[in-house]
């Protein structure tokens, strides 16, 4: 079987590769992606579509997330798609002093940053959301924050790439890598034998697996996280509201619920999140997660009791050890990238994505090159996946 060429052979379907694949593409390079689902079907069809900003947990990414933040609402317009960009704000929700002062100064730095950000008391918070009961709420962090619809986000990226000349192959499991003088000289899928310039390793969760048969290592690590979505209903909420604990789950706490709540414009509610450690990836909806998250949501909108649920799902939400995202050349194969965990990933994959396609076909430039280089593989040597 003769194998196909190209400079760049993308592995993953969603968010990360799709806009990969895009900006390569734009930069002229012969782009193959390879996704063994469809588009988007892994952890990126499954998120909320929050462009989060408070959440950033250090100064530094703080600004690389208001970087990306900024270019999304002409994103639909540079992809050709309504990305149903909207600016609802976040509400989290504070029930303890350690919680409010964790908050305060959340806020504090966000407003040194002119992000719109305050705390509200607990008569502010029900002005804001008069339908939210919260009995031993103590009140809010009020923060900016945008809502687009990922699906569309990561058809954009893919319908843009093709547009641009990349070709995107969905139902193409890689079940191989042909291996030679410390290079990655083939991918094999059931049909197909690729030959690449560079393999990019833009899977999410599965990425760690993948790299660990190609004989790298990369310490992916996941929670199964699990998530509703009901039948649409009258305008009930006018923010995202949302408890602080997601990531004390990922930080090692067995499991729990912490309630993300968004209404679309048509009116459908998302409702998240039910998470619990991993240690394999599984698709499948758990007996606790959607009793759980629906306990948590009656608790704060008790009239929401007879609205029907429509869908339910469940997806492996990937993380590093430091909870950054991992971006660069992987040691011991010569040819081997990977871009992957990326820690709020709405804002910063449209930022960081044309900089990534540019250290691929060697049109870097020096200041996208030193803030690539913050995420590289090599801060992970002799860490166990």
């Amino acid at each position: 079987m003769k194998a196909k060429t190209c400079d760049i052979l993308i592995v993953g379907g969603g968010l990360a590769g799709t806009a990969l694949a895009y900006h390569a593409a734009r930069l002229g390079g012969k782009v193959i992606l390879l996704e063994a689902g469809s588009i988007g079907c892994g952890t990126s069809g499954a998120c909320a579509g929050r462009a989060q900003i408070i959440e950033s947990e250090t100064d530094e990414y703080l600004d690389l997330v208001l970087a990306g933040f900024s270019r999304l609402q002409d994103l639909g317009d540079e992809l050709e798609v309504d990305l149903e960009w909207e600016l609802p704000g976040h509400l989290t929700l504070l029930f303890t002093a350690d919680q409010w002062q964790h908050y305060e100064m959340l806020t504090r730095r966000l407003a040194r940053k002119g992000v719109g950000a305050e705390l509200l008391d607990y008569p502010a918070l029900l002005e804001a959301e008069p339908h939210l009961q919260a009995a031993g709420c103590l009140g809010a962090a009020l923060s900016q924050e945008g809502h687009l619809n990922p699906f569309k986000l990561c058809m954009g990226y893919a319908n843009a790439a093709r547009r641009s000349g990349a070709s995107l192959l969905t139902r193409s499991a890689v079940i191989g890598f042909e291996r030679q003088a410390g290079k990655i000289t083939g991918v094999r899928t059931e049909i197909d034998v690729y030959s690449p310039g560079a393999v990019v390793l833009a899977a999410g969760a599965w990425t760690g697996e993948l790299a660990g048969r190609i004989g790298s290592q990369l310490p992916m690590r996941f929670t199964h996280a699990e998530a509703l979505v009901s039948e649409p209903v009258p305008r009930l909420i006018h923010h995202h509201i949302g408890l602080s604990g997601f990531y004390e789950v990922v930080h090692g706490q067995e499991r729990g619920v912490t309630l993300g709540l968004g209404q679309h414009r048509n009116g459908a509610m998302v409702i998240s999140n039910a998470i619990q450690q991993a240690s394999s990836i599984d698709r499948r909806s758990s007996a606790w997660g959607m009793p759980a998250i629906l306990e948590a949501l009656l608790r704060f909108f008790p009239t929401l009791s007879k609205m029907r649920i429509l869908r339910a799902w469940a997806a492996p939400s990937p993380f590093l050890p430091d909870y950054q995202p991992c971006i660069g050349w992987l040691t011991g194969v010569e040819n081997l990238y990977v871009a992957a965990g990326f820690h709020l990933a709405i804002p910063t994959i449209p930022l960081l994505s044309p900089g990534i396609a540019g250290v691929l076909l060697g049109h870097e430039d020096p200041q996208s090159a030193a803030l690539l280089e913050r995420f590289s593989p090599v801060r992970f040597q002799g860490v166990v996946g």
